[in-house]
C-alpha cells in the first residue's frame, strides 16, 4: 500500500512541474502579447531570465508542498481539501515569488501575468488530479492490480484505514477479510481466528496483511509474527495506542527508531516560533505608536474619572508552559470587585454583571479594555494571536475537569484567538461550552500558520465593527 501511493505522489509531483512551465510559459506569451513571434519562429520561447523566474516558482512551489504535506505519502485528501490545499500553495507561491523577484529588481510579473498563471495553474493541476483519480479507480478496478489484504485483530482503528472510496483508490487495496479469535459483528467478512492465518494466506493468495490488534489481543503478537516469517507477505501493525493520537500526527526519528509525535505543533519548531515573534513585536510596536499613544491615553483619562480606582487592572496569569506573568487591561469593575465568591470559587463575568462600571461596560463591549496587552506582546509574554489566557482559579478548577485542557499552554497566549472569533468568548455558563472552546483553541495550535493568524486578526476586526453578543 505505502509503494503505491509513493508512486502516484512522485508521479503527481512531476506532473506539476510540467504544467508549472506550461502555465507560466502561455502566461507570459499571452500578457506580453508575444505569440504572433512565437509562431513565426522569430523568437525563443523561454529566455534566461524567464527560466530563473520558473526555477523560483518552482523552488517556492517545492518547500511549500513540504509544509502542507501536498505529496505526503503517508496521508490522503478528499478533493475538497486538495483543492484548498493548492489554493494555498499557490498563494504562497505567488506572494512569495513576487516579494522576492521585487527584490531583486526583476519586472517579467505584470498583473494580468499573475492573473493568467493562476488561472492556468489553478486549472491545470485541477484537471490533472481529476483525471488522476479516475485512473486510479480504473487501473485498480479494471487492470485487477489490487493487493489483497487480511486484517489480523479486532481493532476499529485498522477498519478505518478502509474506511473511504479514496482511501481504496489511492492504497490500491483490496480488503479480503479479517481472522481473530473474538469475532464479533462486522461488515467485514471472518475468515477464522489466528490459529488459521496461514491457511487463510494461502487459500485467498494475500499480498499483505494488516496486524490491527486490540489490547487483549495484543500479547499474541509474537506469535503472530512468527506465523507470517513463514509467508512471503507484507506486514504492517496498526498500533491500538493511536486512539489517543491526533489527526495532525506526526512520524519523526530519534536515532534512527521511528517515534510517533501525538499531535502536530507547528510552533515547537523554532524557526516558526521566530516568524510568530517577528510579527507579534512589529505589529505590537506599530499599535502602540500610532493607536495606543492617542487612544489609549483617551480611554485613561474617562477610566480614572468615571469610577474611583487605578486605569489599570493588572492579574497574574499562565502563559506558554504555564510561565507566570502579568497581565494588563484597562480596568472595567469597580475597585471592591472580587474574583472568588464566599466558597472560594472563581467568579466569571456575566451579562449585567453588577461590578462592571457604565464605562466598563462599554470598553467590555467594544474589547477596548484589552488595549494594553499589547505591552504584553511587545514584552514576549504573549502573541497577538493565541488561545485566551484565562484567570489563576478558573485554570486549576478546570485543568483536570476538561481534556485537554492544560495543553492550551503549549503555546503563548493571545490578544485574541480562533476560539474568540468563533463566538466562544465570555463567561462559560456549562462545562461543554468551556470543552467547545478548547476544541477550538487545539484546532488553532495543531493547524498554525502566518495566514491562520492574519485571518483570525481580520476576523477580530470585522467582529469589533459589527458587534459581538458575546462581549459583556
Amino acid at each position: 500500500m505505502h509503494g503505491i501511493r509513493r508512486s502516484f505522489h512522485y508521479i503527481l509531483l512531476f506532473l506539476d512541474i510540467i504544467i508549472l512551465v506550461f502555465s507560466f510559459s502561455i502566461a507570459d506569451l499571452v500578457s506580453r502579447n508575444r505569440l504572433p513571434d512565437i509562431l513565426k519562429e522569430k523568437l525563443d520561447i523561454v529566455s534566461l531570465p524567464e527560466v530563473f523566474t520558473i526555477l523560483i516558482f518552482f523552488l517556492i512551489w517545492f518547500f511549500s508542498s513540504k509544509v502542507s504535506s501536498l505529496y505526503d505519502e503517508l496521508k490522503s485528501y478528499n478533493f475538497l481539501s486538495e483543492i484548498f490545499t493548492l489554493l494555498k500553495n499557490i498563494s504562497i507561491q505567488l506572494v512569495t515569488g513576487v516579494i522576492i523577484l521585487f527584490s531583486l529588481k526583476n519586472i517579467l510579473l505584470s498583473r494580468f501575468f499573475l492573473l493568467l498563471y493562476l488561472l492556468f495553474f489553478l486549472s491545470g493541476t485541477l484537471i490533472l488530479r481529476g483525471v488522476f483519480r479516475l485512473a486510479g479507480r480504473i487501473l485498480m478496478n479494471k487492470a485487477g492490480i489490487k493487493k489483497k489484504v487480511l486484517m489480523i485483530g479486532s481493532s476499529n482503528i485498522g477498519r478505518e484505514i478502509f474506511s473511504t472510496p479514496d482511501n481504496a483508490m489511492i492504497t490500491g487495496h483490496d480488503l479480503i477479510g479479517f481472522v481473530t479469535d473474538v469475532p464479533s459483528e462486522s461488515d467485514l467478512d471472518y475468515l477464522g481466528g489466528f490459529s488459521d492465518i496461514g491457511k487463510v494466506i494461502d487459500e485467498h493468495e494475500i499480498d499483505e496483511v494488516l496486524i490491527a490488534l486490540n489490547r487483549e489481543e495484543a500479547e499474541k503478537l509474537d506469535s503472530i509474527m512468527k506465523v507470517l516469517t513463514g509467508f512471503p507477505v507484507r506486514a504492517r501493525i496498526v498500533p491500538e495506542y493511536f486512539k489517543f493520537v491526533s489527526n495532525k500526527y506526526q512520524i519523526s526519528f530519534v536515532n534512527n527508531i521511528p517515534v510517533i509525535d501525538v499531535r502536530n505543533d507547528p510552533l515547537d519548531e523554532l524557526h516558526w516560533r521566530l516568524i510568530k515573534r517577528g510579527f507579534d513585536f512589529i505589529f505590537a510596536s506599530f499599535f502602540l505608536i500610532f493607536v495606543f499613544s492617542w487612544l489609549g491615553f483617551l480611554l485613561a483619562i474617562i477610566t480614572k474619572i468615571s469610577s474611583r480606582g487605578p486605569v489599570f487592572f493588572k492579574q497574574e496569569r499562565w502563559g506558554r508552559k504555564n510561565r507566570k506573568f502579568t497581565l494588563y487591561k484597562f480596568r472595567s469593575m469597580v475597585k471592591e470587585s472580587r474574583d472568588l465568591d464566599s466558597e472560594g470559587m472563581f467568579v466569571q463575568a456575566v451579562k449585567d454583571d453588577s461590578r462592571v462600571t457604565p464605562f466598563g461596560k462599554f470598553l467590555r463591549k467594544t474589547s477596548l479594555d484589552e488595549l494594553p496587552q499589547f505591552f504584553n506582546v511587545l514584552k514576549g509574554d504573549m502573541s497577538v494571536v493565541g488561545p485566551r489566557p484565562h484567570a489563576v482559579p478558573m485554570n486549576i478548577e478546570s485543568k483536570d475537569k476538561i481534556e485537554n485542557y492544560m495543553l492550551r499552554h503549549l503555546v503563548k497566549p493571545g490578544i485574541t484567538g480562533w476560539a474568540q472569533v468563533n463566538g466562544f468568548r465570555g463567561a462559560t455558563d456549562n462545562k461543554r461550552q468551556l470543552e467547545k472552546r478548547i476544541e477550538y483553541d487545539m484546532f488553532y495550535i495543531e493547524n498554525w500558520s502566518f495566514w491562520f493568524d492574519l485571518r483570525i486578526i481580520f476576523l477580530t476586526i470585522w467582529r469589533g465593527v459589527r458587534g459581538d453578543p458575546n462581549a459583556y
